[in-house]
């Protein structure tokens, strides 16, 4: 591991309805981005969070395709990560567990945080909803013609 990318995004490009991702670019390599929630600690600890949760799964051999999958699977759940079932539970409440102390000692509000967190997580989606109607128009512009 030479380089990890570590990235404030706007919401309406994030690769899926969530406010922290992680992958791995095949020429970049890992990238840990997270929806820009308008405040510097609060983009860390997302930040935090993802970076720990990817290299606790990498080292464990829980792969990316598996988060992704159970993530999309589980968009209706708050948090896919506190599922038991999840592949990353493990990984994720030991990063959630760090979340909250740096939380503590940056003395971020953490209920401020968390409603925070769901509004920019309502931005990412109402972008993504967005995004695809736009895409959805331009292919039946693209088929009429």
């Amino acid at each position: 591991m030479k380089f990890i990318s570590l990235q404030v995004l706007k919401p309406e490009i994030m690769r899926y309805e969530t406010v922290g991702d992680w992958y791995e670019h095949k020429i970049i390599g890992p990238i840990i981005a997270v929806a820009d929630l308008g405040n510097d600690d609060q983009n860390f600890l997302i930040l935090a969070h993802e970076l720990i949760e990817w290299y606790l799964c990498k080292k464990t051999g829980v792969t990316e395709k598996e988060v992704d999958v159970y993530d999309k699977a589980h968009l209706e759940d708050d948090d896919p990560g506190l599922n038991q079932d999840a592949p990353y539970h493990k990984q994720h409440m030991t990063a959630f567990g760090i979340e909250v102390m740096l939380a503590g000692l940056l003395e971020v509000n953490w209920n401020e945080y968390c409603v925070n967190v769901e509004e920019t997580f309502e931005k990412v989606g109402k972008a993504l909803k967005e995004r695809k109607n736009a895409q959805d128009s331009d292919s039946q512009e693209t088929e009429g013609a």
